[in-house]
């Protein structure tokens, strides 16, 4: 199978998931979290709606930091955990921690969008090449169901999460985990994102073929190694056979 238009031989495809395969916001707040504040109060955790809000980003924010310095991923379980100590000292009821982070990540979840025509496009590239998913996140049950819910889970073959592999993009070693459990070579292996750091250079770095979502033209990445949307993938494949 020959690709066109600057691509060698394609066996395989990994895709990013957020900005990717889904629309979302990467807000930590502007979605609304009323029912995980209503936990905490249910739990006699007395804090305000905004001081909840702050904590939990300020914890979060210190997390994203720690990640950036080890190159280590972290779970909402830490979040919930170390939120939890900054807000209430504890004992706490065993399972809270856990409830908070699922509630947290269940109204985060709600500004997920998924986009129409990508099961379809995933179910015509699978009966050609195989398909997988590399992603950041902070908790994987969130990736699983909502590769389910929006159709695409029947044509992925791979799901490798930065929070299972504990090392988020662009540390190389997802994407050789992500390479290994697919079975393709990275140099036969086509990589989709968006984010530039972690998902083109990171892919770049690991030997992959890169394509980038960069509908407004913002990064440095040549013309033929940008789309607008995973969408356009369809003419970009349309000659690989």
């Amino acid at each position: 199978m020959k690709q066109r238009r600057g691509f060698s031989v394609i066996q395989g495809i990994l895709f990013d998931f957020f900005g990717t395969l889904v629309e979302y916001s990467a807000s930590r707040v502007e979605q609304g979290y009323d029912t995980t504040h209503k936990l905490l109060l249910q739990h006699g955790i007395d804090i305000t709606y905004a001081a909840f809000l702050d904590n939990w980003v300020a914890v979060s924010e210190a997390l994203d930091q720690w990640s950036q310095y080890t190159g280590c991923e972290y779970s909402m379980e830490q979040v919930a955990v170390q939120f939890l100590h900054q807000v209430c000292p504890p004992p706490w009821p065993r399972p809270l921690p856990t409830q908070l982070w699922m509630s947290y990540v269940h109204e985060w979840g709600a500004a997920i969008r998924y986009i129409p025509g990508v099961p379809a496009l995933l179910q015509d590239l699978s009966s050609r090449l195989r398909l997988g998913v590399v992603t950041n996140t902070h908790a994987a049950p969130l990736i699983h169901r909502h590769l389910r819910d929006s159709g695409i889970a029947p044509f992925v073959e791979v799901v490798v999460t930065s929070v299972e592999h504990e090392r988020p993009k662009p540390h190389p070693s997802i994407f050789a985990a992500a390479l290994d459990r697919l079975g393709c070579a990275a140099a036969s292996t086509l990589f989709i994102g968006d984010s530039y750091e972690a998902d083109y250079l990171g892919a770049k770095t690991a030997g992959m073929q890169v394509l980038l979502i960069d509908p407004f033209g913002s990064t440095p990445v040549p013309a033929h190694e940008a789309i607008g949307s995973v969408l356009d993938l369809k003419t970009r494949m349309a000659h690989t056979i």
